[in-house]
């Protein structure tokens, strides 16, 4: 008797472990979250912009006051390989560095480029960085 509840103790034990091995977690490394094109976003009628490539959708409303900004006809967003997004606008004076996470966009750091405002912002992915180019001006920005 004694022998048959050892060997339902070991029994059972080698299932505890064996489930426990399955329940175990796998982790990808490395992941490129980057896009390397720049989205080019119309807002709608409540300041929503939606990019259906990337399947992302936020409002830039909050954007908008900070920039003290009552309409953009596009927005600029792209990616950096570590999943931050960088966003900004024609007559922006900043470009706006977000976090994502469960349903948010969370800003980590806005970034101060223009004093008058960009004219025709584009954001290039680059290796390390991604570069903003203010066509109107030619001036160039390295963001990280």
């Amino acid at each position: 008797m004694q022998k048959s509840i050892i060997i339902h103790l070991i029994f059972c034990v080698t299932i505890m472990a064996g489930v426990a091995a399955c329940g175990s977690s796998l982790i990808i490394q490395e992941v490129d979250y980057s896009q390397p094109v720049e989205s080019v976003l119309a807002p709608d009628s409540e300041n929503s912009v939606q990019d259906q490539r990337y399947a992302v959708k936020f409002s830039i409303s909050g954007v908008l006051e900070d920039e003290g900004i009552s309409a953009v006809n596009q927005i600029r967003l792209i990616r950096n390989s570590t999943g931050f997004y960088f966003l900004t606008a024609n007559g922006f004076q900043n470009v706006y560095k977000f976090q994502s996470g469960e349903g948010t966009l969370k800003l980590i750091e806005k970034i101060r480029v223009s004093e008058n405002g960009l004219g025709q912002p584009a954001f290039n992915q680059r290796g390390t960085h991604i570069e903003l180019v203010d066509g109107s001006t030619g001036e160039t920005y390295n963001l990280d």
